[in-house]
């Protein structure tokens, strides 16, 4: 595995990884599709040294992408940081974290979810707002989210 993703990336930095976001968004997710459908540490390892980037560098660009997956989890639930959005989503972040035990990064509920936050997401209007698998939900109230994670 080792040897394919250190192909796959100088192959994207022959083409202009990391610097051409688009050539890097291809490195990542042939990675992921060939390390079974998510980039772990240890292949974050091997593309950010080919690259010359640190992991952490691609762990954020992976996390703004919503078909890129850090983790096994099969959904991924991004909850926005933003002031409006932290003043009017009390609740959710205490379920969240207070009763499931979710942390920031790492997954919940038995594994099926990936919890992350982010900065503001430049929907105050409508705060709460959060993501479910990238895609954007406003106005989001504690019953909506519990049905979601639910679903899911």
């Amino acid at each position: 595995m080792k040897e394919t993703l250190q192909e796959i990336a100088l192959y994207y930095k022959n083409q202009g990884a990391p610097s051409d976001q688009s050539a890097l968004l291809s490195c990542l997710r042939e990675a992921q599709q060939a390390c079974g459908g998510m980039l772990d540490a240890a292949a974050q390892q091997e593309i950010g040294a080919v690259l010359g980037v640190k992991p952490t560098y691609l762990q954020a660009v992976a996390k703004r992408i919503s078909d890129l997956k850090l983790s096994g989890a099969s959904h991924t639930l991004t909850v926005c940081q933003g002031v409006n959005c932290s003043r009017e989503g009390k609740s959710i972040h205490r379920y969240l974290e207070d009763e499931l035990g979710a942390k920031p990064g790492k997954t919940f509920l038995g594994g099926k979810w990936m919890y992350q936050t982010v900065g503001c997401q430049r929907a105050c209007r409508t705060a709460p707002n959060v993501r479910v698998d990238g895609q954007l939900m406003t106005g989001m109230t504690l019953e909506r989210l519990k049905e979601i994670l639910q679903k899911g």
